[in-house]
């Protein structure tokens, strides 16, 4: 894909997920060093399909204010947790709770992302991974698996649908962490709307019969390069760099 089509996807994806021009990167470089500390920790357990409790993690950040930490983090939709079991469900791109796309990072345990471009974007964060996933609409099984920044899918005429679910209450994944004057994270307005299909016909069924929830269509190669190019510089910035 060249590059002029590289950034009108990506402006594409940024537009309907919600976020600036220069996606979580933006974002993350208002973050100070001991907020992006906190942060890396988090995806970086996530990673290896770990759950993580935010009072363990703060345990180890002695000399932060980790309340004040990860309010900032909430605030700016990058991380959310379950206020009763106070488990974090939400660290872009990856999910605490069971989604349809888990991604296994070479050498790691299975984890699971938010989306699907969340699942194509983790392997530019890390190395090799096989995602694992199903069609939106019919269900059958998808299996990617991405070596040297190549992704395989199985079957091979996968491709991805972006749209908007519509509503704040689609996806409870982070409203129990989530204030009442803050904005609608990405987590519930858009990520449920972000899925694969087994095919551009299965896409456009889905589209039929809501045009909303499957609005776009990306092939499988631009999905990816979408990906990477939003998430692939998430695991580092911070203004303190």
């Amino acid at each position: 894909m060249n590059k002029s089509l590289n950034a009108s996807l990506k402006v594409k994806v940024l537009q309907s997920l919600g976020l600036p021009d220069g996606g979580f990167e933006e974002k993350i470089r208002l973050l100070s060093p001991s907020e992006n500390s906190i942060r890396l920790d988090i995806l970086l357990s996530m990673a290896e399909g770990k759950i993580v409790n935010i009072n363990d993690l703060t345990a180890t950040e002695e000399q932060i204010d980790d309340q004040s930490a990860l309010r900032r983090l909430r605030e700016l939709d990058l991380i959310h947790w379950d206020q009763n079991s106070e488990d974090v469900t939400v660290a872009y791109p990856f999910s605490g709770l069971p989604t349809p796309h888990r991604v296994t990072v070479a050498g790691k345990s299975p984890a699971y992302s938010m989306c699907a471009i969340d699942a194509l974007g983790i392997p530019s964060m890390f190395t090799d991974a096989v995602i694992e996933s199903e069609c939106a609409f019919c269900g059958e099984k998808i299996t990617i698996e991405v070596k040297n920044n190549v992704p395989v899918a199985q079957p091979n005429t996968v491709v991805v649908g972006l749209g908007t679910t519509g509503t704040a209450n689609s996806n409870a994944c982070c409203e129990s962490s989530c204030g009442s004057n803050e904005p609608t994270p990405v987590a519930t307005s858009c990520c449920p709307a972000i899925q694969f299909y087994c095919s551009e016909e299965h896409w456009q069924k889905a589209n039929g019969k809501n045009a909303m929830t499957a609005k776009d269509k990306l092939t499988l190669a631009d999905a990816f390069e979408v990906g990477t190019a939003v998430f692939g510089g998430t695991l580092s910035g911070s203004k303190g760099e």
